[in-house]
């Protein structure tokens, strides 16, 4: 039976802009630290969240200091993100069948607005749920549940598409069928189009 609601995660899935990340990322480690941030640092823990990133990173700032940061930094990027070119047209194929859908990041609202915007996704989303809009990230289940809620169905009505294991854990905590992107979960797709 197709879902009343689809749940997507942004960076990986519509977007991918782990390259634009690590340069963020490495800039804030010379800022917050005073050393830039390596590769291995890096990747390992890519999509984890701000709230995450100040102590696995040691970086000397709030939680608050360190989005701003990111949402300044990252805008400076924005030409280098890639933008998954089959994610506007399912998205409208999905709008036109009348499911409700939603995006779960870990990114704060105003990047994601941003992000949205430059990949040409603004507007097809009922309900942006956020990092900065809940006590707890990914991988904990109150992004997925704050979607669910507002798009108002069950987590046993929704999908979510996500390509980490902070998305499959989240999903998996709430309850909502999980569709790995490149990655094993209730189901595995290798390309968007496949949904």
């Amino acid at each position: 039976m197709p879902p009343r609601a689809v749940l997507f995660d942004m960076d990986g899935v519509l977007v991918k802009s782990e390259e634009v990340w690590f340069k963020v990322c490495e800039a804030a480690g010379v800022r917050f630290r005073g050393r830039a941030l390596t590769r291995e640092e890096f990747f390992p823990t890519f999509g984890q969240g701000t709230a995450a990133d100040v102590p696995v990173f040691g970086l000397k700032c709030t939680v608050e200091e360190l989005d701003a940061f990111y949402v300044n930094e990252f805008a400076r990027h924005l030409d280098a993100m890639w933008v998954n070119p089959e994610a506007r047209p399912l998205l409208d194929r999905l709008q036109q069948a009348g499911v409700r859908l939603a995006l779960v990041t870990n990114t704060v609202s105003p990047l994601a607005a941003k992000i949205l915007t430059r990949a040409g996704l603004e507007g097809l989303f009922t309900s942006l749920a956020t990092a900065d809009r809940v006590a707890k990230a990914k991988p904990a289940p109150d992004l997925v549940e704050l979607a669910c809620r507002e798009l108002q169905v069950a987590p046993s009505e929704a999908w979510m598409v996500g390509d980490s294991r902070f998305d499959r854990a989240a999903a998996q905590s709430a309850g909502v069928f999980f569709i790995g992107l490149g990655l094993d979960g209730d189901r595995r797709i290798a390309r968007l189009a496949e949904l």
